[in-house]
C-alpha cells in the first residue's frame, strides 16, 4: 500500500510533464549536405512551432575578419536564411538563390538572415548581403553579415545550391501532404 501511495503522485507528475508544449521548437533536418573535407555542412531544416512550419537554409559557419581575410573560429553560430512557411515557398526561394548564382559577377542582393546557435529565431533577423562571385573555377554566393566594423562571411557554391534544391524536390515528392 505504501508503494502504491508513493507511485501515484509520481505517475501523475510524469503525465502532466508530458502533456505540456515543448519550450524549444522542434528542429527537423530535411536535407543535409556535407563537403568532402567534412568541415562544412549545409542543410534545409523545418522548425515546427505547433502546427506552423518554418523552413530555413543553413549556409554554415561564418568567418570573421574583413573583405579579404576570413578566419573561422566560431564552431557554434550558423547563418540561417528563412525560406518560407510552406515547402513550395522553400523550393521557390531556394530556386531564386540558385538562379542568383547564375547572374553577372558582382550582382548584390539584400536578404534577411539569422546568426544563432542551433535554432534559428524569426525575431532576431538581420540584413545579409548576398553577392555573386567566382573565386576560382565555380560560381559562389557570398553571404556577408556586417557588424560593428567587422565582416562575417561564408560562401556557398552554385552546385551546392543545385544539390540542395534537387534533394528538396525529391523530399516534396515523398511527402506530398507537407
Amino acid at each position: 500500500m505504501k508503494k502504491l501511495l508513493l507511485l501515484l503522485p509520481f505517475l501523475a507528475w510524469s503525465f502532466s510533464v508530458l502533456a505540456q508544449e515543448p519550450l524549444i521548437p522542434q528542429r527537423y533536418e530535411i536535407v543535409e549536405l556535407e563537403t568532402d573535407d567534412g568541415d562544412t555542412t549545409y542543410e534545409v531544416i523545418n522548425m515546427r512551432c505547433g502546427d506552423q512550419n518554418q523552413y530555413w537554409l543553413n549556409v554554415g559557419l561564418l568567418g570573421h575578419g574583413d573583405e579579404i581575410v576570413q578566419v573561422v573560429f566560431d564552431p557554434v553560430f550558423h547563418l540561417y536564411i528563412p525560406l518560407g512557411d510552406t515547402l513550395d515557398e522553400a523550393i521557390e526561394n531556394l530556386t531564386q538563390l540558385r538562379d542568383l548564382s547564375k547572374e553577372k559577377l558582382g550582382t548584390t542582393v539584400e536578404m534577411t538572415g539569422c546568426l544563432t546557435p542551433l535554432i534559428p529565431k524569426a525575431d532576431k533577423l538581420e540584413t545579409v548581403t548576398v553577392t555573386v562571385c567566382k573565386p576560382i573555377l565555380t560560381r559562389h554566393l557570398e553571404f556577408i553579415l556586417q557588424r560593428e566594423g567587422y565582416v562575417r562571411a561564408t560562401y556557398v557554391s552554385k552546385s551546392t545550391l543545385s544539390s540542395l534544391l534537387s534533394s528538396l524536390k525529391i523530399y516534396r515528392k515523398l511527402h506530398p501532404r507537407e
